[in-house]
């Protein structure tokens, strides 16, 4: 399951990235400029904090699918977190740590997405 999370997380930069390069909303623009900006870095947190507890991540799911809806994006990615991160154990209170860092991002963006334009 991390090795999924990990791929979208990924995958979701890249694809806010390119929404960032179409959108015509400066809002929508600026949000998804900090989000693609933010998430490399906590996904790679959440990777080597990960491999030091349990060892290297073996398997990345080949993942590509396209959005042309910025929320729907974060709603995809948000639900992708959450599922992850119930399977870490009560020790793994770090790697829940990261993963709500990585939530909050998405929560932000959701927020300027949703109600700026």
């Amino acid at each position: 399951m991390i090795g999924k999370l990990i791929m979208e997380l990924f995958h979701a930069r890249t694809t806010a990235h390119v929404l960032h390069l179409k959108s015509r909303s400066y809002a929508q623009h600026v949000a998804l400029n900090t989000f693609y900006d933010e998430i490399i870095g906590l996904a790679d947190t959440l990777a080597e904090a990960y491999q030091g507890e349990y060892g290297l991540i073996e398997t990345y799911p080949p993942k590509y699918s396209p959005y042309t809806d910025p929320i729907l994006l974060m709603d995809d990615l948000r639900e992708c977190v959450d599922e992850c991160s119930k399977e870490f154990d009560e020790a793994d209170s770090h790697l829940r740590n990261i993963c709500d860092e990585i939530r909050a991002l998405i929560a932000s963006t959701s927020y300027k997405l949703r109600f700026l334009r």
